[in-house]
């Protein structure tokens, strides 16, 4: 199987594409119910250069509505600049710019009297938006279109081993890293496991196994997480953090890939959330998420501290060989076959195909030309 062209990660003209075919209608981690706690608080979220807001409603329930108001286009929440949150008075939603006012139903129910429209102006053809809101276990997810599936049909038995995870609580607020890739690049490196042990062979920060996934449904794969091998040449803080692992209580180990950019990996230390979000062709953004049940034991806080290190060391390493990887697809080459034994990469290829069919066409199954030998030319002798 070959892998995508390489023109699809370079070329500016797929990310407008990309955003409707594979973002607008897929499941997109937003914060955990525990940063909802009460009506008025909201969450904004970005990805794919469009944004939402999910809001806890007067009745206690998730209300999710595109991020933009009805008369000019303004976003109407600005939020935390690390986490997106906010609060709402009363649960409505002012517009800074021209000062039209919604409730938490998105109805339109106030406007300056100073603007004056014409007499068949109705407003409740002004109201928000709506957006996708569901909650999975405690996790807070949006779609900006109707999804192809729910969110309990995708990750139910996927992760049907995994406890409730309502009862965590933030650990750090999301950190962004930059990274000089293509989303897809980015994405498939942490489905990559041939890459293991040769790209960064002087050092090494894994504190569990390059993670073998599965793919169970069209739409999630699926791994187990165990801790990697000694090696003589390990960071101290994985060694560290391998030595924790067995002071403090055990929990289910395992990783979640939810199609097309989000990964879930649930462990001892706790919930870490990982999200590739597009930025533009050749240009994306890791945003992590972490959440825990509280536990104040000096091995939790130990453990905790290592893991952060860890992951923060792993994603800039990450950002600097993937940078080098994103310039040699400027070389006008073609991709190479995907391993037999990569059936993660596999999936996510085939997935990428099928999804964008529609706008990039032949293009996405065509195999690269073979090269015509050269002629010999025999000599003619008189």
């Amino acid at each position: 199987m070959q892998g995508l062209p390489y023109s699809l990660y370079l070329e500016p003209s797929r990310t407008p594409q990309e955003a409707a075919a594979v973002f607008a209608s897929s499941w997109q981690f937003v914060c955990h119910v525990s940063d909802l706690p009460a009506p008025g608080t909201a969450a904004r979220f970005d990805c794919a250069g469009r944004s939402a807001i999910v809001l806890r409603t007067r009745s206690g329930e998730l209300q999710a509505f595109r991020n933009a108001c009805r008369h000019r286009g303004a976003r109407l929440v600005e939020g935390d600049a690390h986490t997106g949150l906010a609060f709402c008075v009363d649960g409505r939603l002012r517009c800074p710019y021209h000062g039209w006012t919604y409730d938490d139903t998105g109805a339109l129910v106030a406007q300056p009297e100073s603007q004056q429209f014409e007499a068949d102006f109705d407003p409740a053809q002004h109201a928000l938006v709506p957006a996708n809101a569901a909650q999975w276990r405690g996790l807070v997810f949006v779609a900006f279109e109707s999804p192809r599936e729910s969110l309990p049909a995708v990750l139910h038995d996927i992760a049907a081993d995994w406890p409730d995870l309502a009862p965590l609580r933030r650990l750090i607020e999301p950190r962004t890293t930059g990274c000089p890739a293509d989303w897809k690049l980015a994405v498939e490196h942490l489905l990559d496991t041939a890459h293991a042990g040769v790209a960064r062979p002087g050092s090494s920060w894994n504190v569990f196994a390059p993670p073998q996934f599965t793919p169970v449904t069209a739409a999630a794969l699926q791994a187990r997480a165990l801790p990697a091998a000694e090696r003589a040449n390990d960071a101290w803080s994985a060694r560290a953090s391998r030595a924790l692992l067995h002071r403090v209580p055990p929990a289910p180990a395992g990783f979640v890939f939810l199609w097309p950019n989000t990964l879930l990996q649930f462990a001892a230390d706790g919930l870490t959330v990982l999200q590739v979000l597009p930025i533009a062709a050749g240009l994306s953004t890791y945003r992590e998420s972490r959440y825990a049940l509280p536990d104040t034991t000096r091995e939790m806080q130990l453990l905790r501290y290592l893991q952060r290190r860890v992951r923060r060391q792993a994603l800039q390493a990450d950002a600097r060989l993937l940078a080098r990887v994103q310039q040699g697809m400027s070389s006008g080459l073609e991709p190479g076959p995907i391993a037999a034994n990569e059936p993660a990469l596999r999936w996510f290829a085939a997935r990428y195909r099928e999804q964008m069919a529609g706008h990039i066409g032949a293009e996405l199954g065509a195999a690269p030309p073979r090269r015509a030998r050269p002629k010999r030319r025999t000599a003619v002798v008189a």
